[in-house]
Formats: structure tokens, C-alpha cells, sequence
């Protein structure tokens, strides 16, 4: 038996910090939560790992990789607690962060009460410099070495913790951004230095420096808590090895992460999305809409054809970012959420969450303010018992209290207040859900709904029906499907070339192949420090083209699997056409299209994960029935609901409601008129307008 075999997948969120031991030996997959402690998240991972290990009953130096899903840096822009930044940019483009694309918020469109969030670096801590590259790369005004200086001077003065250096076309020519670099890390000794060149050679210079700027903000944050985190599972863990989440789903290594902070913000919420398409394709369902609800956030995603959409143009915070990343969407509702009166008189919900400390009231911590578990609790929907497994006794008549006084001021009854509170966090999600897909021109119709998260099967079967969905998964272990998602993951690493537009009737074949085998070289030594073989690699090319005068450009597989050649670059631009027509439904032939950028993604492969399928039987659940309890749905009155075990429930029983399906991290409502199945693994299938809804 392999000493260190295995592996803990840990997701920190807003109140719960979620672990996942995966024993390939024993074939078992053990979920465990343990409160998050927002002054030093890593105490909350180490209890993670710690409880994780202790219902597995498995021993620390049995661990040989921990993977871990960061909130560090989403929370520090969030709360705008980054580091004090300096940026040095080209003469004449100080504000570029503020001039950006002249366009306002698009949640601003109609209120003018709402405005773009201001830089992460102010305009005083911005300096010029005398250097200009042309749009070829080449010199046309050589660095100004002693305005270098000047500004490192005035940077020292400031205490500036992290510099952002971005240039004009660095990223066709990086020699003026490295050498700044070289003088500012001598003038600055112990400051990071982003370069643009490094974090984000692309073109569009708005994106390039708002990323690299993110990039330095985080650096500090990042280090400060990677440091921490490393220390602390080596001293519990000893020679584990600590692997963290990236944007676009992919893992990497700490010293990775410490240089690119940027791309571990949104980490944690990309793992619930690659889950959701690791346990598609296992269903042989791949079209899904992946919703993970906790105690703060409701995080969506859509998988289309059995894999996640990868983006280069997201935001964070509504700043701008130019780095690959999972598409997701993030509001604010959770259990955490409260509810609230506004000053017109009508019920709210959110996005203020109550979060870990103190919680909602019902956890008897502090809290006073109604939220969306106080409501669920006094509408019978959670057990006050069994909440995670019994290690946390709820408080109803807390609960009753703080929903209580919303229901007086809004002159109902706790119980219609409480269900208020439901559907208005439901209408809130609902909304969030059509933001990804029907405003997109997306027939969420034809989709599942895969509902995950310590709330997510709560909720379930209201959002799909609210949808018109075609069914409402819940996915064995849902409390933790997110930490899943870490686990299944590959190692990922993100190369990019940029050309800045070459026409595709002037492009050299081997110039593009000189590219490609360059990123792969550095993809494999990357990959191969990491412990990764040969054989575990997989490298997949990519291209962006546009229409030559357009702005944005699509992306596109480099068709072929040999060298780059006429014929793959004639296959490119013929899957480019009809990609474009399938987008914006025309396109003229005889275009003059662009390349404009060449991307590798390297994979590093990771041992498969399996989940168990237990050993099937009949529709009747009754073994796994554990009593009853009232539940308040619609109304005038409660209905006794019977509960049932979800550990003792079994594939193909059949689950009538109303019911309350109780595992150790969540729970599931089956609403009065609707039933489900239980699938080959666990998961729970509730059709939505089917055979089991009246």
C-alpha cells in the first residue's frame, strides 16, 4: 500500500470551508465542512483536512496532495484590501485605467447612480515614463533609463508593496518592460514587479494594464496567505504536496501562483463548474446549468456539449481582465443571505450575507438579521438536529425570533414571511440563471438544472420549474461538489503568442509552428518540474481571428494534429466562417480575416476519480426512511414530510413528495407533486413536467 495516496480537494467559501478525500485505493470519496475563520482562512483549511481525515479514519502522512480553491484574492477586491500599488506606464498614458472603453457599467445603462468602480491604483501612484515601441514592436523612442529611476525613487518614498509596469506594444517587444523590471527590483528590493509582458501579452492596452495592475495588487495578499497555508499543511501534513485552483479550472503549483495572483481569483467557484462536467458526462447529460449555492454566493455556470466555456474576456469585480477563465456568474444569494425591508416598503433579499461570523441567527453565534437559512429553518426545510452531520444544533426559536421581527414590520405571519423570504431568493437566482442563458439567446429549455452547494438542493426543484427546466440534479455529495471539482481537475498552464493581427493570406505557416513549438517546449519543462511524464501531457492548440477593422476577436481549435500548414491554416479559416455565421447569423466570404493571437493550453493529468455505485434496488425507499416532520410549502398549513437518509437510499428507489432528503453537508427538498430517482452513483434525478409532476 502506497504510504501517500491520498488526495484532498478543500474549497474555502463564505462560511463553510468544504474538504473532499479521495482514496483511490478504497474507491471512496469523504466530504467533511468545517467552519470558515475569515481572520485566517488557512486555520479553516487545516480543520478541513484535519475532520476530513478523521471520518475517513486515515492518518496525516497518508496525504500526498492537497488541492486548494482560494477566496484570498476575490476577497481582497471585494473588500479592497490589496496591496498599496505603484503603476509605470508609457508617456501620455497615465489614464488609461480611467479612460477605458468610454463605455458605462451595463447594470448602469438606466441609473445614473451607478458608476464603474475605481482603479486599483490611484492617479497619484501612476508615473510616465519616455519610451515608445510602434504597432510591429519595433523602437521608435528608446527607454528613458533615468525616468526608470525617478519613478523607483518615488515609489520608495510612497512604500509602494507591488509595482504594475505596463508599456505601449510590450507585448509584441517586452526589452523597454524587462528592462524597468531589472532597475526596479534593484531600486525596490523586496517589492513584486508585475510586467505586462509576463502576465498579460495581449493586445488591447485598457484590458492589458487593468490585469497586470490586479496582478500586482494581489501579489502581496497571495504570497502573504500562500506562505501561511504552506507552512502549515507542512506541519500537519509533512511532505504533501500544495496544488491551487486556478480561473480557468486547472491547477498549479504554489511558486506558480505566487507570480500570477491573478489568476486565482474566482478559483473555488470554477471547481463547482468543472465538477458539474466531469458528473455530466458521466450521466450523459451535457447540457447543463450548473448552480452552486452556499452560505454567501450563487455561483452559475453552463456546460455545453459535456465541457465548460473558457473565456479570455471576463471580469472581476467589474473590472476588466484578460486571462483565460471559466465563464461564471456570481451573485449574491446564499443561506447566509439576508432579508431585508427596502425603503419602498417591499421584501429584499441580499446580496448582504451574514457569512461565517456571526451566521445566520439560528446558528446562535450573534446573529440577529433574518436570512435565507433562518426562513428554511422555520419553514421545516432543515433539520435544527442534523445540521452538518449534527456537529452544529441549529436554534429554532432564534430563527423564529429574527424572521419574526421582518414579519412584523411587514405586517405577516412568520410563515409567509419566511416563504417570502424563499421566493424572493429564488426569484433573485432565477434571474441570475437567465443572465448566462436567455439573455444570451440560450433555450434554457433544453437544459438541467445540476444543483449543488450546503443550500443547493434545498432550492432545486423551484428553480428548474421556475425555468421550465428539463430536470433538477443533485449530485452525490453536494455540500462539497465544488471541492470534487478540485479533485477531478487536470494541472493547467496557459501560453499565449500574440501577432497583433496578421492577415491570414500573408501569414508564413512556419512562423506559426515556430510559435507552437516554442510555448510547447516551455509547457513541457513547466509540466515536467511538476512530476508530470510525457505521457500525461496533453497540449491543445488554439487561434483568435477576427474580421480585419472589427474589434473582437473568436476562438477557435487549431485544426490538425501535425504541423501547422496551408491546409490547417484553410480549415482554420473555414471553421472561423461558420463559427462567425453561428454567432451573429451572416458572413460575407472573401473577408480579409486576422490572426491575432496563438494560445497552447498544457494538461497535466491527474489519476482519474471515480465515484462508488452502490448496489441496486427497487423503488421502495422505505429502509432509508427515518421519520417525519412538518414542512410549510405553499400554505395555509404545514404538511408532514417524511425524511429520509440519503447515505441509506439506494439506485433506482423512488422518492415521492413531499420529501426531505438529509445527508451529512446538505439537504434535499422534493416538493409536494414531484419525485425522485436515485441514479446508478447517488445522485438524485427530480423531473421537471414529466411523468413524476401531476
Amino acid at each position: 500500500m502506497s504510504a501517500r495516496r491520498l488526495r484532498i480537494a478543500v474549497d474555502v467559501g463564505g462560511t463553510f470551508t468544504d474538504a473532499t478525500l479521495w482514496d483511490p485505493q478504497g474507491n471512496r470519496l469523504i466530504a467533511a465542512k468545517a467552519p470558515t475563520t475569515p481572520k485566517d482562512r488557512a486555520v479553516g483549511v487545516l480543520d478541513a483536512v484535519r475532520l476530513a481525515l478523521e471520518v475517513a479514519g486515515e492518518q496525516p502522512q497518508h496525504v500526498r496532495e492537497v488541492i486548494h480553491g482560494s477566496t484570498t484574492g476575490t476577497n481582497a477586491l471585494i473588500e479592497r484590501t490589496g496591496a498599496k500599488v505603484g503603476l509605470l506606464t508609457t508617456d501620455g498614458f497615465r489614464d488609461v485605467l480611467e479612460i477605458g472603453r468610454i463605455m458605462r457599467p451595463e447594470t448602469g445603462l438606466y441609473d445614473v447612480t451607478i458608476d464603474r468602480p475605481p482603479p486599483l491604483v490611484g492617479r497619484r501612484l501612476r508615473r510616465e515614463v519616455r519610451e515608445r515601441l510602434d504597432s510591429q514592436g519595433r523602437v521608435l523612442i528608446p527607454l528613458d533609463e533615468a525616468g526608470v529611476e525617478e519613478a523607483a525613487r518615488f515609489f520608495a518614498q510612497e512604500k509602494v508593496e507591488a509595482v504594475a509596469v505596463c508599456f505601449l506594444f510590450a507585448f509584441l517587444n517586452p526589452a523597454h518592460e524587462e528592462k524597468a523590471g531589472e532597475i526596479l527590483t534593484r531600486r525596490l528590493p523586496g517589492v513584486p514587479i508585475s510586467l505586462s509582458a509576463r502576465i498579460c501579452p495581449e493586445i488591447r492596452e485598457y484590458e492589458r494594464s487593468s490585469t497586470t495592475v490586479m496582478n500586482a495588487y494581489l501579489t502581496p495578499v497571495m504570497a502573504a496567505y500562500l506562505d501561511s497555508l504552506e507552512r502549515q499543511v507542512k506541519e500537519a501534513l509533512g511532505a504533501a504536496r500544495l496544488s491551487v485552483i486556478q480561473a480557468n479550472g486547472g491547477s498549479t503549483a504554489v511558486a506558480a501562483a505566487r507570480k500570477k495572483a491573478v489568476t486565482t481569483v474566482n478559483s473555488g467557484p470554477a471547481g463547482g463548474v468543472v465538477a458539474a462536467a466531469f458528473y455530466g458526462r458521466r450521466q450523459g447529460r451535457d447540457r447543463l446549468v450548473s448552480v452552486d449555492m452556499g452560505g454567501t454566493s450563487f455561483d452559475i455556470g453552463l456546460v455545453e456539449d459535456g465541457v465548460t466555456k473558457v473565456t479570455t474576456e471576463g471580469n472581476f469585480q467589474d473590472l476588466p481582465v484578460r486571462i483565460p477563465i471559466i465563464d461564471l456568474h456570481i451573485i449574491g444569494a446564499g443561506g447566509g443571505s439576508i432579508a431585508w425591508k427596502d425603503p419602498g416598503g417591499a421584501l429584499a433579499v441580499g446580496p448582504h450575507s451574514a457569512g461565517a461570523q456571526p451566521g445566520p441567527a439560528c446558528y446562535g453565534r450573534g446573529g440577529t438579521l433574518p436570512t435565507v437559512t433562518d426562513a428554511n429553518l422555520v419553514l421545516g426545510r432543515l433539520s435544527a438536529e442534523y445540521f452538518n452531520a449534527g456537529r452544529m444544533k441549529l436554534d429554532p426559536a432564534k430563527a423564529r425570533q429574527a424572521v419574526g421581527a421582518l414579519a412584523q414590520a411587514m405586517g405577516l405571519s412568520i410563515e409567509a414571511a419566511a416563504l417570502g423570504i424563499i421566493r424572493v431568493v429564488n426569484a433573485n437566482m432565477v434571474k441570475g440563471i437567465a443572465a448566462v442563458t436567455i439573455l444570451r439567446g440560450i433555450d434554457v429549455r433544453d437544459f438541467a438544472l445540476l444543483s449543488f452547494g450546503g443550500a443547493g438542493g434545498v432550492h432545486a426543484v423551484d428553480l428548474a420549474q421556475a425555468l421550465s427546466m428539463t430536470e433538477a440534479l443533485v449530485p452525490p455529495l453536494p455540500g462539497t461538489f465544488s471541492a470534487v471539482g478540485l479533485l477531478v481537475t487536470e494541472v493547467r498552464h496557459d501560453y499565449v503568442a500574440a501577432l497583433g493581427g496578421v492577415l491570414s493570406t500573408a501569414v508564413d505557416p512556419a512562423m506559426l509552428e515556430a510559435h507552437y513549438q516554442k510555448m510547447e517546449a516551455e509547457a513541457r519543462t513547466d509540466l515536467a518540474q511538476q512530476g508530470f511524464e510525457a505521457s500525461s501531457i496533453d497540449l491543445v492548440r488554439t487561434a483568435d481571428l477576427k474580421v480585419k477593422g472589427q474589434t473582437y476577436e473568436l476562438s477557435l481549435p487549431m485544426p490538425g494534429k501535425g504541423v501547422v500548414d496551408a491546409p490547417a491554416i484553410a480549415a482554420l479559416l473555414d471553421s472561423f466562417a461558420k463559427l462567425y455565421r453561428a454567432r451573429y447569423a451572416f458572413f460575407f466570404d472573401g473577408e480579409p480575416i486576422e490572426i491575432v493571437n496563438l494560445r497552447l493550453a498544457a494538461l497535466g493529468r491527474n489519476p482519474p476519480v471515480e465515484l462508488a455505485r452502490p448496489a441496486p434496488a427497487g423503488p421502495d425507499p422505505a429502509p432509508a426512511c427515518k421519520g417525519s416532520r412538518p414542512v410549510y410549502f405553499e400554505g395555509p398549513d404545514f404538511i408532514e414530510t417524511a425524511v429520509y437518509d440519503r447515505e441509506r437510499l439506494r439506485p433506482g428507489n423512488r422518492i415521492a413528495g413531499p420529501a426531505v432528503i438529509e445527508e451529512e453537508t446538505s439537504s434535499t427538498l422534493v416538493p409536494p407533486g414531484y419525485a425522485a430517482l436515485v441514479l446508478d452513483d447517488g445522485g438524485l434525478s427530480i423531473p421537471i413536467g414529466g411523468e413524476a409532476h401531476p
